[in-house]
């Protein structure tokens, strides 16, 4: 017989292996051991509603095709019977919804949204090209569900892409090399919605110019053998436009890597800027980022060389793009930025680098004012402010005069932009006299560049204007009106600024 203590021992192994087989016993059905999928089906249950991953065209996206396909990516895989839209009328039926007027009425779609990467995109086609000119909104409804029969968490609604407007432009510009000189036989590459549409071919002037293009933004690719192939892109917005682009600089092929450095400085006072943040891109590629010094110095060694894109970004300045070349070390490539803007306040800013050789080295800004008369008041170097009173201020607020060589700037500020037609003009003041047919040509080469800045409300209203490779002492670079926007002149004379445009 056991003694109590040996049984109080030996009930607790008991008791274990009770346990043991029941656990086991648990796990069995009567086919035998129970699956994966019946031991772990209780605690797997997916839960998580789907979200939108991407969308194409991109939210907020403007020029993209009339004849444009509209396609959402999803987080999860989903059910494809969920994903359903109107294929026999206009109204907003179906859990894709594509509409100009605010889901008043919806796009009629050609057929179901097809499905691809294993189910969690679906792109929908309309039934006809969509409209020149129009904002479209996609909606995605709850009834969008996943394949676990998770809905979408709420209904979700885009800001829109806007459609290419009608009508169709022209695109010139001129390619030089890095001394200045016109560099003929470069193949130019006009590519839109990432389709090569045309070429063109720059002459012996190095100009080229490309008609009937639709409108839209435009990539521009150049290339020639022995020199680097380089890029740049540009908005043709308006029907008949002539768009000038920025004059390109092609770099040989024997170009070595190098420095590139400059310094930011203030448009209005001409101070250094600090701590503004310059990322550098080549193409669409980000390569490497930098902070200007308290000097507003920057510097990016190792670089490549090509053509880069440098963005900047500092708080309570407003943030754009700049193009700089590397090939070996190139200094001095400065640029100047202006603070974010009150409403109904316009800024010109008249930029030209230092060249090699040198071409210009005091160019004027010449502003003409409307008055009301029917006369002009002119803004430059002799006469720097025009005081409206309570109808506001023209001002030259910085003339680069001192010291009078490259690279130099020169800033206008219209403090409230009054009715009637504002004249901006640059004039070559380093060769006034214009005596010789050298002198004529200086203002063409010296990459001179006017951004203009103007605040109607909701800022920034952003253009550039190049200086045209033609002959001429007076450069014509646009007027505005309220009424009627701003218009490049884009031409080229010997005429007196000071008088009367």
């Amino acid at each position: 017989m056991f003694s109590s203590n040996k049984m109080n021992r030996f009930l607790p192994l008991v008791l274990v292996t009770l346990v043991l087989l029941l656990s086991s016993c648990s796990e069995r059905s009567e086919y035998g051991e129970a699956s994966d999928y019946e031991k772990l089906g209780a605690v797997s249950t997916d839960t998580t509603a789907p979200t939108i991953s991407s969308l194409s065209p991109n939210d907020n996206s403007t020029y993209n095709s009339p004849a444009t396909t509209v396609a959402v990516t999803f987080s999860n895989k989903m059910a494809t019977g969920s994903v359903t839209t109107n294929t026999s009328d206009t109204s907003c039926s179906g859990s894709y919804q594509l509409s100009s007027d605010n889901f008043t009425t919806c796009i009629k779609m050609s057929a179901t949204p097809s499905a691809s990467d294993n189910d969690t995109a679906f792109t929908a086609t309309p039934a006809d090209n969509l409209s020149n000119g129009t904002t479209f909104k996609l909606r995605i409804t709850t009834s969008a569900k996943d394949t676990s029969s998770n809905s979408l968490a709420s209904t979700y609604t885009t800001n829109g892409f806007t459609t290419s407007p009608s009508g169709t432009g022209t695109i010139k510009g001129s390619v030089k090399v890095d001394n200045g000189s016109a560099l003929s036989g470069v193949s130019v590459a006009f590519s839109i919605y990432g389709a090569t549409v045309a070429t063109a071919t720059s002459d012996s002037n190095g100009d080229f110019s490309q008609s009937s293009l639709g409108l839209g933004e435009y990539s521009l690719t150049y290339t020639k053998n022995d020199y680097l192939t380089s890029s740049q892109s540009d908005t043709l917005a308006s029907d008949n436009q002539t768009l000038l682009v920025e004059t390109m600089t092609q770099l040989t092929d024997s170009c070595s890597s190098g420095t590139i450095s400059g310094k930011i400085t203030d448009a209005v006072d001409g101070s250094n800027v600090s701590s503004v943040v310059l990322s550098a891109y080549k193409g669409a590629t980000f390569i490497k980022s930098t902070t200007t010094n308290d000097s507003g110095e920057y510097s990016f060694s190792d670089m490549d060389p090509g053509r880069y894109a440098f963005y900047n970004l500092k708080s309570g300045y407003i943030s754009e793009w700049f193009y700089v070349n590397a090939c070996g070390s190139k200094e001095d490539q400065d640029n100047s930025i202006t603070t974010t803007l009150p409403s109904d306040t316009m800024r010109i800013i008249l930029r030209w680098p230092k060249t090699a050789p040198e071409t210009a080295q005091d160019l004027d800004s010449y502003l003409y004012s409307p008055d009301g008369s029917g006369d002009w008041h002119k803004i430059y170097w002799n006469n720097l402010v025009q005081d409206y009173g309570a109808d506001g201020t023209v001002t030259l607020d910085k003339d680069a005069k001192e010291p009078n060589v490259p690279p130099g700037d020169e800033t206008n500020t219209i403090s409230k932009v009054r009715s009637g037609t504002y004249i901006y003009k640059v004039y070559n003041y380093s060769d006034s006299a214009a005596d010789t047919d050298a002198e004529k040509t200086n203002l063409k080469n010296s990459k001179a560049m006017v951004k203009v800045y103007y605040n109607e409300g909701t800022c920034c209203t952003k253009k550039k204007y190049y200086v045209p490779n033609d002959n001429g002492t007076l450069w014509g670079v646009f007027t505005f009106n309220k009424d009627t926007g701003f218009t490049a002149s884009d031409n080229m004379t010997t005429k007196d600024p000071t008088a009367n445009p």
